[in-house]
């Protein structure tokens, strides 16, 4: 398909995301979290075989789109009508933006590479200065019918903090950044932009009402639903515990999960940052009934093929083990993921985060309810052996350098890593990083000059445990291989001599 504009008028309204916020990364979430990592491999070949385009329509439109943007694409359907709004894959851009295009919409997740992920990896690999999420989103900010016709550039998303707190947005020229959930306020500002008023250069969006958070229209990447919002829980150093929390309304996510199935969406994602917290009862105790009746519910839904629950809680798995025991038949069948014995299993992301209950009680207190945090050593053991019993085998982050922490601190996380030894959990330790939508926006980034031995020490013991746990014979031998060569060849230059221990043990030598 051509990707010229061969109607050079446009559509008003153009929305998109970078390359490789667009791409499902061949149905896997769990290796966009690669988008992080720096682009060590010309783009092309990574465009083709890391996060190869989804399909597109027959009039060149995205068949499939991140939620966020389908979330707003749905509210200018409502009011500018269909014929005027386009979501559109950023190769395309080119064929739907004209001279009567006044706006584009742009959803970021990482625009600048100072995420979590991108900042803790581009770090330890260092091979080169930006991550690919960096690459792809200034290359789409660089295309050529922007600076041709010269709409006005709108940004929003969960990374749009990072281009204010860069103070890039000029540089980037950017009209407008949208920060925080933006229901509420997303038609005024487009409403402007069409009619040529001017924009405000950022936007801190009020909490939107319930109600007024619509049904997506079209269908969006991974199948992703929407079941709950906000958290509550009071983490410091995560942004979604500002939100307010809610459950949406089983009808309003069967109707979204139907639609992703009718328009060939294969894995419907149930997107929430806790999903016991599904029409929760207070102090955080899970509602059996209402989570058992979701996820049945989606099953019976025809077309679809896989379901994929986002994130989970562990405090919740101990406090009633029978709702994972309910569930889990039903998660492990509907799994796309096979162990490498070729048995199924289930998945989700957990925050274990540290061992210290002194960094839990200061930081985290509500990660624990309706437990005391001096218990949580136990309850991520008690959770994680439920879990595992029942053929689900998480991915948990954890957090190294937040504010404050010790050597004893750090200690009490390897303690309770090797607690966890035997256990079939792949980890993904992170530096610490201040967004700036959270409680501890004002601290510093953890970088690797403040890491410590013991911090070396817990990123090696999390990176050899997915080595042991995660590949086979063969790719391990390929591992210590490469491992060592790239030592001798590079890190020891990058890192220095700390670097040999924490190779050797990944590399299993």
């Amino acid at each position: 398909m051509s990707d010229k504009n061969n109607n050079e008028d446009g559509k008003k309204i153009v929305l998109t995301a970078s390359a490789i916020e667009m791409s499902d990364f061949n149905l896997n979430p769990f290796i966009a979290f690669s988008g992080g990592f720096p682009m060590f491999l010309p783009k092309e070949f990574l465009r083709k075989r890391l996060y190869p385009p989804t399909p597109f329509n027959k009039d060149g439109t995205a068949k499939f789109a991140p939620y966020g943007l389908r979330k707003i694409e749905s509210i200018l359907i409502d009011y500018f009508g269909e014929e005027n709004v386009v979501t559109v894959y950023p190769s395309m851009l080119e064929k739907f933006v004209g001279k009567k295009t006044k706006v584009v919409g742009i959803s970021t997740m990482d625009p600048l590479g100072i995420g979590f992920v991108s900042r803790t990896y581009t770090s330890f690999i260092g091979i080169s200065g930006k991550p690919m999420t960096t690459v792809e989103f200034e290359n789409m900010l660089s295309n050529p019918s922007l600076r041709k016709y010269r709409p006005k550039i709108i940004v929003g998303g969960s990374g749009a903090w990072q281009i204010v707190k860069a103070g890039v947005q000029d540089q980037l020229g950017i009209d407008t950044v949208v920060i925080g959930e933006a229901e509420e306020d997303v038609l005024d500002i487009f409403k402007k932009a069409v009619n040529g008023e001017e924009l405000p250069r950022q936007v801190i969006c009020r909490k939107p009402r319930p109600e007024n958070i619509p049904c997506i229209k079209k269908p969006s990447l991974f199948g992703v639903v929407e079941v709950t919002r906000g958290c509550g829980r009071g983490c410091h150093f995560c942004s979604p515990t500002l939100r307010q929390r809610y459950s949406f309304p089983l009808d309003h996510i069967l109707k979204e999960v139907e639609l992703n199935a009718k328009n060939g969406t294969r894995m419907i994602t149930l997107q929430t940052d806790d999903i016991f917290l599904y029409k929760t009862y207070p102090n955080f105790i899970p509602n059996k009934e209402a989570i058992v009746e979701l996820i049945n519910s989606v099953a019976k839904v025809e077309g679809v093929e896989y379901i994929q629950i986002a994130h989970a809680a562990l405090a919740p798995v101990v406090c009633n083990p029978s709702i994972v025991k309910e569930i889990a038949p039903t998660l492990v069948d509907k799994s796309r993921w096979v162990y490498v014995n070729n048995e199924k299993y289930a998945t989700f992301e957990i925050g274990i985060e540290t061992g210290s209950v002194k960094l839990i009680s200061k930081y985290m207190r509500g990660k624990m309810l309706p437990y005391p945090p001096e218990q949580w050593p136990d309850i991520v053991v008690q959770a994680l052996g439920i879990l595992n019993d029942n053929q689900i085998y998480p991915l948990a982050t954890l957090i190294t350098g937040l504010p404050g922490e010790t050597k004893e601190d750090v200690i009490a996380t390897l303690e309770l890593l090797d607690r966890l030894k035997g256990s079939r959990i792949f980890y993904v330790p992170l530096l610490f990083t201040s967004e700036m939508d959270c409680i501890l926006n004002r601290e510093r980034h953890a970088d690797l000059r403040s890491l410590t031995e013991l911090h070396w020490e817990v990123f090696s013991t999390c990176w050899s445990h997915n080595v042991k746990t995660w590949t086979n014979g063969d790719f391990q031998h390929l591992i210590r291989i490469v491992s060592l060569i790239a030592y001798l060849l590079y890190y020891r230059w990058l890192h220095g001599p700390k670097a040999l221990k924490p190779i050797l043990k990944i590399s299993g030598l």
